[in-house]
């Protein structure tokens, strides 16, 4: 009898973390088949096969993308020839639409009749809606992050199921022990009575060495007001990334905090950094977020064109307002973001309070813990 076997991909280090977490819901609830695929390091950890490692994907913008192709691509094949051969039961992806919906594309069209899972599917709501006709057509079932998602894409003829962001589950009982984290700074203590600002350069190499340079300004800059600014080095980063980012960091003697991103959120007085996932956690940690995005001038020049008026951060898109600051490319200079983070460690307590409570509305938006066993049950639903 054949082993029961489940392929699932994730691209992206959000990715890895969705599919190392219902991987192990998967297992929990007595699945004891092949689960492998692509994946990064938290997928490995929690026993996923790692046949491909994720790494060669961790790419942002236009550029980046051109310059990697031929990698890509092979992965492309190697990943191809696999799912039509092995013939898996399931297909789980996670992330990266632009690796993703073209690999399903293919195995459909060339034979695979496996269910197939989506796992944070692209945001058709924002750009490249053609995109909706793959989900549609192809994917047996969307599981979107967001409510609104969630309805768009019900509207647009897909299935797709929603049970709440699954970070909602992850921060429902967070207890980030303020002292043990400020403790755990490398680079030197934390400055008493000052400000704590966590800095967060990204998770992509090239996405570090764009942000670094306007985050190590801001550093510089909250330092000569005796506040105490502290880089996050997450736990996810690809070694390439991290050993550029450390070295960066010692070589300024800039402090930093090598550990969960959430752990340095949950204990700073306010975020600045990369648009992404840390904005939803920084909502859910009751934290204010000066948010960037800077790409490369290629990557800019289309994504201005494709992308205009849409919001990056997740607290703007549920709010349907700039409440967070975006600093977009040449706006995100180490004078703005400066700005924005003074304006709030300066802000008045009425006015503060004020904003406390809309993201206590706004967290409420991000629905209920369970999206991990939802999302295992409903793949496992299968056999």
């Amino acid at each position: 009898m054949r082993e029961k076997s489940i392929f699932i991909s994730a691209g992206e280090v959000s990715g890895d973390h969705y599919a190392a977490m219902v991987s192990a819901r998967m297992r929990h609830l007595g699945f004891g088949g092949r689960i492998y695929g692509l994946c990064g390091a938290e997928g490995v950890s929690a026993g996923i096969d790692a046949a491909w490692r994720n790494e060669i994907l961790h790419l942002m913008g236009i550029s980046e993308v051109f310059r990697s192709l031929g990698g890509v691509m092979r992965l492309m094949g190697e990943m191809r020839r696999n799912i039509l051969e092995a013939s898996p039961d399931v297909m789980v992806v996670a992330d990266s639409p632009d690796f993703h919906l073209p690999l399903i594309r293919h195995v459909r069209r060339h034979g695979y009749r496996g269910k197939i899972f989506y796992i944070s599917p692209p945001s058709v709501w924002a750009w490249r809606k053609y995109r909706v006709r793959d989900l549609a057509s192809r994917v047996d079932v969307c599981f979107p992050l967001f409510q609104f998602e969630h309805e768009y894409l019900e509207r647009a003829g897909c299935c797709t199921k929603w049970a709440g962001h699954p970070l909602v589950e992850e921060f429902a009982d967070a207890s980030i022990d303020r002292g043990r984290v400020l403790g755990g700074i490398t680079g030197g203590a934390a400055r008493p009575g000052g400000s704590v600002a966590a800095l967060l350069p990204g998770s992509r190499r090239s996405e570090i060495e764009r942000l670094y340079p306007v985050l190590s300004g801001l550093y510089e800059a909250l330092e000569s007001r005796m506040d105490c600014p502290v880089f996050s080095v997450a736990p996810g980063l690809s070694g390439g990334a991290r050993d550029f980012l450390v070295k960066s960091l010692e070589t300024a003697n800039q402090r930093y905090y090598e550990g969960p991103g959430r752990d340095i959120m949950g204990a700073s007085d306010v975020v600045a950094g990369s648009s992404g996932t840390a904005t939803a956690e920084a909502l859910l940690l009751r934290r204010y977020m000066v948010v960037m995005y800077k790409v490369s001038p290629l990557s800019h020049i289309v994504g201005r064109a494709l992308l205009r008026g849409v919001k990056f951060a997740i607290p703007n898109l549920l709010a349907g307002e700039y409440f967070y600051p975006e600093l977009l490319q040449g706006e995100a200079t180490p004078e703005r973001a400066f700005g924005e983070v003074c304006r709030w460690l300066d802000m008045d307590e009425a006015a503060r309070g004020g904003a406390r409570r809309k993201m206590d509305a706004l967290a409420g938006l991000m629905g209920s813990p369970g999206a991990y066993d939802f999302w295992a049950g409903e793949i496992l639903g299968v056999f």
